[in-house]
């Protein structure tokens, strides 16, 4: 559940120049949690380099929902990555404690960098 006064978190699946985009809004609560674990598989399955969590609008994420981030980027196989794209200090402190340690996931300060790097 949002903060009182916060819109609700959103998921949004996309793909830019094809590269999977998995873009979070808002706080993500606990609730958000199964939702954004079956996209972000599906997306790893789906795509066979780097799929990006897009966490630029994202202020606050569930300590669970943050566990269940780093465990898929620790499963991901067969040449498929998790990268985050503009998590800011306090999300990315809160991924940390959750267990995504740095050399896990690849940090972009925007989708347009992660792309233009895949594409190097």
């Amino acid at each position: 559940m949002s903060a009182p006064g916060n819109a609700p978190a959103t998921l949004v699946r996309g793909s830019r120049r094809g590269v999977e985009v998995v873009r979070l809004g808002a706080d993500v609560g606990r609730e958000q949690g199964e939702a954004l674990s079956r996209e972000l598989a599906a997306a790893l399955r789906a795509c066979p380099g780097e799929v990006l969590l897009d966490l630029r609008a994202t202020r606050h994420i569930h300590y669970r929902v943050a566990a269940v981030v780093a465990e898929l980027s620790r499963s991901a196989r067969g040449g498929r990555r998790l990268g985050l794209v503009g998590p800011s200090p306090y999300v990315r402190q809160i991924l940390r404690l959750a267990g995504a340690l740095e050399d896990d996931l690849r940090e972009y300060r925007s989708v347009r960098e992660a792309v233009g790097a895949r594409a190097a």
